[in-house]
């Protein structure tokens, strides 16, 4: 096809196949001016390439489709990652998302006591919850984790010092390392120790007048094993009355379970952090806390209400929809059992054998020459827990000449559906899986053998 004969955008905008877009006309113009230059540019670099104007057509709708539904999608998680960054971490409890939409769609008591008449500060109900639940005296909420340290440090003075050990100078995730959000936040970092090894004396011979707080990070998405030494919050937090510095405790995901009861290694609590003495604690509120991203610091009163009155904490404070997400969240921590009534712990806490029944329910209803059963591990995820592994079950396509063509198939459904593909077979994990989706499963697998890519 030479140039000349591809449609002008007149000839296109008369195509019956766009008339049905509900899209305004000069966004409509846009797309198609983006997917011509595309075509041309194609067309410029393989003079013997052969396209049809209905490719074009498709390739134009194809690309308003995508925008139209650029709101975001449900995914199916078989890949046995609880909380996948990707995938949107942590799951909220569907009742809460319920009570949600009614509250989002109305107006509501955010920044006011209904019963006296007056404003209230919009995490008054959060602060309540988090003094119960940690035994802290004050509290702040804001938009992620990294944002909160930043908040944090950058509340405390201006040009200062920030000790932290070489071993906790760590990378958190996305590209972003300690060092760089102390200096972001107008503070100078301390490297003190080794690598393997820090003492209480290397943190107090490295005092100064322009030392400004003390911060501790724990490594929850990384370990150190050998000939190692570390301080713990109750020494440094004598070290820092001593000195009048504040001790931070950044714990990167917010726990208040006890996780050796879910055959998993310890993770520190919150209330831990609280008691042992660090005067501000910080975690995040879409990891194990199993809530909405948020960053959450707890602490002292006069810490906390020196962070919450800097201007960087009305720039970064929590929004609406995440701080009632949130709320909801903290109120089933103060139930009898919680781990039930929260997606991500449940998920956790499923049993091998339980997910085998169900796997062999849904097996019993798939083409038994294409799949099968394999035990296989989850992984909780979320930069937690790096070395363990929850023992699970995937129904498995072990034909290995159709893996691919079944992946691309259940990735391009409606509702995608995500495996991992392990020791050449597409497993789809069950734990990650909520039951409610297995008829969805099963009639897609059964599916896929009619259709036209089969």
């Amino acid at each position: 096809m030479e140039l000349k004969n591809i449609p002008s955008m007149t000839e296109l905008l008369k195509s019956n196949e766009f008339s049905t877009l509900d899209i305004n006309l000069d966004i409509l113009k846009k797309i198609i001016n983006i997917e011509l230059k595309s075509y041309r540019e194609k067309i410029q670099k393989n003079s013997d390439l052969k396209v049809s104007i209905t490719e074009l057509k498709n390739q134009i709708l194809m690309t308003c489709e995508s925008i139209l539904n650029a709101e975001g999608k449900i995914v199916i998680n078989g890949t046995g990652v609880v909380l996948h960054t990707n995938l949107g971490r942590s799951p909220i409890p569907k009742d809460i998302s319920k009570n949600v939409f009614d509250l989002i769609s109305n107006y509501s008591d955010l920044e006011i006591n209904i019963k006296q008449k007056k404003r209230n500060s919009r995490i008054s109900k959060t602060s309540e919850l988090l003094k119960l639940l940690t035994g802290c005296e004050s509290s702040g909420v804001f938009n992620n984790g990294a944002m909160a340290l930043v908040v944090c440090l950058s509340a405390l003075g201006k040009n200062k010092e920030i000790l932290v050990s070489r071993s906790e100078s760590i990378e958190i995730g996305g590209g972003f390392r300690i060092p760089e959000i102390i200096k972001m936040s107008g503070q100078k970092i301390i490297d003190i120790g080794t690598t393997n090894k820090t003492y209480l004396r290397d943190y107090e011979n490295n005092i100064t007048e322009k030392t400004i707080a003390i911060l501790k990070v724990h490594k929850s998405n990384y370990k150190i094993d050998g000939f190692t030494s570390e301080v713990g919050i109750n020494e440094l937090s004598n070290l820092g009355k001593k000195f009048n510095i504040p001790v931070i405790h950044d714990i990167g995901s917010g726990n208040f379970m006890n996780s050796v009861d879910f055959d998993l290694p310890y993770e520190p609590k919150i209330s831990e952090s609280v008691d042992e003495g660090a005067d501000i604690t910080l975690f995040s509120g879409d990891k194990l806390l199993g809530g909405p991203q948020c960053g959450i610091i707890v602490g002292k009163k006069n810490y906390i209400e020196k962070i919450n009155k800097s201007p960087l904490a009305r720039a970064s404070r929590v929004d609406k929809l995440n701080l009632y997400i949130l709320n909801s969240i903290l109120i089933k921590y103060l139930s009898n059992d919680p781990k039930n009534k929260l997606s991500s712990w449940e998920l956790i806490n499923l049993k091998q054998k339980d997910l085998e029944k169900r796997g062999k329910k849904i097996l019993q209803k798939l083409p038994s020459n294409f799949f099968s059963l394999e035990k296989t591990s989850s992984t909780v995820g979320g930069g937690t827990f790096p070395e363990a592994n929850l023992d699970s079950i995937a129904v498995v396509m072990h034909q290995e000449k159709l893996i691919m063509k079944l992946e691309t198939f259940l990735l391009n459904l409606k509702t995608p559906i995500l495996g991992k593909i392990e020791n050449g077979m597409l497993m789809l994990d069950l734990r990650t899986i909520f039951p409610e989706y297995d008829s969805y499963l099963i009639e897609n697998l059964n599916n896929f053998f009619n259709n036209d890519s089969f």
